[in-house]
């Protein structure tokens, strides 16, 4: 019985181990696909990955960054900012809060066609249109006094050339954050990496880390005005 007893223990030790190691090993596997997959997408990776996740169409303050939505639009207000073009502006979840806070002046642009249509049917009170950032004349056309970039910056390789395309002495609220992932082309580790990037691009750049989650999943803020 004894003999018994040791062998269910012994048994049921190796299998926990086991699995603790295959997790580990799938943990390293995952991010290894992920390195190896990450970079650049096209407008078509972005509306299929609309039509995957139901998130995209949920009220804003459902959302996973809305506790950093509302400090970019905290600074807004108190910044008095009267005309804003957003980057990469998604299903316009965002563009619903900057509503809600009584900003008039408002041209989200996106080149997911499906994302573009969400945000039209979101936020009927603002425009939307499905442009290419590094293509469009909405830099040069629409009179904006604020940009708002969150969770593009880390997805393409020239984001210092898109920057380079805001017009001087813009306001930038931007966000990047401190993990991979597959479209991304790039993460940051610490702040003081994030500001030598993009130091060049401001006048008086500032930066602050706001933690997402208990397992130190971090975006970083930069708000400062174009040069």
């Amino acid at each position: 019985m004894a003999q018994d007893i040791k062998s269910i223990i012994k048994f049921g030790t190796t299998r926990v181990i086991l699995k603790e190691a295959k997790d580990v090993f799938l943990s390293k596997d995952k991010k290894l696909a992920i390195k190896k997959e990450a970079g650049e997408k096209d407008s078509s990776w972005y509306d299929n990955s609309f039509e995957k996740y139901d998130h995209w169409k949920l009220h804003y303050s459902l959302s996973q960054y809305y506790f950093l939505w509302t400090v970019i639009l905290d600074r807004i207000v108190r910044a008095e900012v009267d005309s804003i073009l957003e980057i990469g502006c998604g299903p316009g979840q965002l563009a619903c809060l900057i509503r809600d806070k009584g900003v008039k002046l408002y041209h989200g642009f996106d080149f997911s066609s499906k994302r573009i249509a969400q945000a039209k049917k979101a936020c009927g009170e603002f425009t939307f249109s499905q442009e290419d950032a590094f293509k469009t004349d909405l830099f040069t056309t629409y009179d904006y006094s604020a940009v708002i970039c969150t969770e593009f910056l880390e997805h393409v390789e020239g984001d210092i050339e898109l920057l380079s395309r805001i017009k001087s002495g813009a306001k930038f609220y931007g966000t990047v954050p401190n993990f991979p992932y597959e479209s991304h082309v790039r993460h940051f580790k610490k702040e003081s990496d994030v500001f030598a990037r993009y130091q060049q691009c401001f006048q008086d750049l500032r930066i602050d880390a706001f933690l997402a989650n208990d397992r130190g999943k971090t975006f970083y803020l930069l708000e400062g005005r174009i040069i």
